[in-house]
């Protein structure tokens, strides 16, 4: 089994929140007007706001994780299932929010 340094498994488990984290804001900003008004106000356009914010997360959190060595405790497999199941979501779950919407 191989082991993941603190950074990478730090960085996966940020990736795999921040994906969630985008999908929420996603469906957030489409059902709430007045949240996607602020968004497009703070850099032009709510996706590029959206961008920044998700940019934020992932390198705040995965600074974080690497810094405690939290993820590093959790199974390199477990690690990237997590990753993989999160895209899996996010991508169902944008197709479902834009189908309905």
């Amino acid at each position: 089994m191989m082991k993941l340094t603190a950074a990478t498994s730090g960085f996966v488990l940020a990736a795999a929140i921040t994906v969630l984290f985008n999908t929420a804001l996603s469906c957030a900003k489409d059902a709430y007007t007045p949240l996607k008004v602020v968004m497009k106000s703070v850099a032009g356009h709510d996706w590029t706001t959206q961008g920044l914010i998700d940019l934020a997360l992932f390198v705040g959190l995965g600074l974080i994780f690497m810094s405690t060595r939290a993820a590093e405790r959790i199974d390199s497999s477990h690690l990237i299932a997590s990753l993989i199941g999160a895209v899996v979501i996010a991508g169902l779950g944008l197709c479902i929010w834009f189908a309905l919407v």
